[in-house]
């Protein structure tokens, strides 16, 4: 949906949107000031508008504010949010229809610079004060940035419609989810040379990935849907969860989530022990897996509603599930115990997609 080819009737159809961030440099920073301790929520706005924005879950006050990006700089953020990344006090959102980063320190959340020369960015991560950014307007790359300067100094091809990008065994891996097409890889960037080094088989269409305790990978794989002009479905792959080797990136095992369902999202317990996937247009629930079991779960963790994404808050395991609603009025942060049970619930801005943690 968040590409500015296929336009209006395909968008309405399919809302296949994905988003997690999550702080993988090795760069520590110690946070100060009115946003430093909460969470960020992206909210990507409605489809076309200029109305993507920013929500702040503050933890010690246990409340929400909506638009801080607005608030403090006295501008728009840009159209369609689709990530927002957090390193070494600096939040990085990436505005996908806007081809635009827009970047902020995370204390105060005032605009320092804006990162352009993409086409369509979707999700990013760090290493060695390179950024790492994937995109979809350029039949699959990933722009490498340096980040003191805010400017693209790489381009790397990788497979079709990258998407979630990971730093794992001092490697960068992204996911080459296929667009609207489909992929089955993930490719392996050395950022020595910012060469892509290796390309893994998974399963079709890989979307996010999360590192175990062990550093082992895992993959949550989309399955590719294929329609005709009527919007039938003509041909459908299953959806899977999928284990790398941390050391090789080689499949270690696999587990066939649906052949008619198709999560989007993953993420992993503060501990590192329990995988959580589950979320995207159209998947009821969320499901927890032990990343020693041996088959998937019968039974969701959080089950019935349809979350258009999630996260795991690292510091204590809180799931913070995101409701869209209708994609036009302001959606719901529903926030859960480890266990599943629900805590409390806010209004967030429009079509919240994901969270990042300060």
């Amino acid at each position: 949906m968040k590409t500015k080819f296929n336009l209006f009737l395909l968008a309405m159809f399919i809302v296949a949107v994905i988003s997690s961030c999550k702080k993988e440099d090795n760069t520590v920073y110690k946070s100060a000031g009115p946003y430093a301790n909460g969470a960020f929520i992206s909210n990507e706005g409605t489809f076309g508008m200029a109305n993507a924005s920013v929500s702040y879950y503050d933890f010690a006050g246990d409340s929400v504010r909506n638009s801080i990006y607005t608030v403090v700089n006295k501008h728009p953020l840009g159209k369609l949010l689709q990530s927002i990344y957090i390193t070494s006090g600096k939040a990085y959102m990436m505005l996908n229809l806007s081809d635009t980063v827009a970047v902020t320190t995370v204390d105060d959340f005032k605009a320092t610079g804006t990162i352009t020369g993409l086409n369509s960015p979707r999700f990013m991560t760090s290493y060695n004060n390179k950024g790492y950014i994937s995109e979809w307007g350029e039949t699959g790359v990933v722009k490498v940035v340096d980040l003191s300067l805010n400017t693209v100094i790489r381009t790397v091809k990788v497979g079709t419609g990258p998407e979630g990008v990971l730093v794992a065994g001092g490697n960068i891996l992204v996911c080459n989810g296929g667009a609207y097409t489909v992929d089955s890889t993930i490719s392996v960037i050395n950022p020595a040379n910012d060469q892509v080094s290796l390309t893994v088989q998974v399963g079709d269409n890989p979307k996010q990935m999360v590192i175990d305790r062990n550093n082992d990978i895992w993959v949550i794989c989309y399955g590719y849907i294929k329609y005709d002009t009527n919007f039938n479905i003509v041909k459908e792959t299953p959806s899977k969860l999928v284990k790398l080797s941390g050391q090789s990136y080689q499949k270690v095992s696999e587990f066939i989530i649906s052949s008619s369902q198709h999560p989007q999202h993953i993420d992993i317990s503060f501990d590192k022990s329990t995988i959580y996937y589950g979320g995207g247009f159209g998947y009821a629930g969320i499901y927890a897996m032990n990343i020693t079991a041996t088959a998937l779960p019968a039974a969701p963790l959080i089950p019935t509603r349809m979350f258009y994404g999630f996260n795991v808050n690292p510091a204590n395991g809180d799931i913070y599930a995101l409701d869209a609603t209708d994609y036009t009025n302001p959606g719901v942060l529903y926030r859960y115990s480890s266990l599943g049970i629900l805590i409390k619930h806010y209004t967030v801005g429009v079509a919240p997609n994901g969270v990042a943690f300060n």
